[in-house]
């Protein structure tokens, strides 16, 4: 945890600023919670949990190319670890590009995340605290919730080497506020 205070501050104040940068949007009445389990392609013992708030960006103030949801995020991860620190948490800001239809749904997402330790092991490299992470999913709609698969990639773009990122797979539910 040293590491991520004494190397974060900058990235910290990065997710502030994007916080911030997203308060004024005004937020529709169609806020959810969320839980997504997953895990690696690549590794049966890299698992995640994560739960999330999301809320309707404003449509009337936003470009046509504009997200229209914001999801706030927080995980805890189980990963091998040579040195044997098997769990890591997350904090996540993501803006997600969603197209519902009467059944269900697509969307996309390309965020900011920042893990309590960086990973290293056989088959991942995540050597910096701070990660971009992407995603694509579908899923239908349960009633007034909606279930749905995503997959997604975690990196940190080339700041830092070796930036071996990690795919996960993801089972998602959404429940309405």
């Amino acid at each position: 945890m040293a590491r991520l205070k004494q190397g974060a501050p900058g990235m910290q104040r990065l997710i502030v600023l994007m916080l911030f940068a997203a308060a004024p949007l005004e937020a529709a009445a169609d806020a959810q919670l969320g839980l997504s389990v997953g895990r690696a392609f690549d590794s049966d013992e890299t698992e995640v949990i994560r739960f999330a708030y999301r809320h309707e960006l404003n449509r009337e103030a936003r470009p046509r190319w504009w997200p229209q949801q914001l999801q706030f995020g927080a995980g805890a991860w189980r990963v091998p670890d040579p040195q044997g620190q098997a769990r890591r948490y997350e904090a996540s800001v993501t803006p997600v590009w969603r197209r519902e239809g009467s059944l269900g749904y697509i969307e996309g997402g390309i965020g900011a995340y920042l893990l309590s330790h960086t990973i290293h092991n056989e088959k991942n490299q995540l050597p910096s605290a701070f990660q971009f992470g992407s995603h694509v999913g579908a899923g239908f709609f349960a009633g007034k919730a909606s279930v749905g698969l995503a997959l997604q990639h975690i990196s940190n773009a080339g700041i830092k080497t070796p930036n071996g990122g990690i795919n996960l797979y993801f089972l998602t539910v959404q429940l309405p506020l």
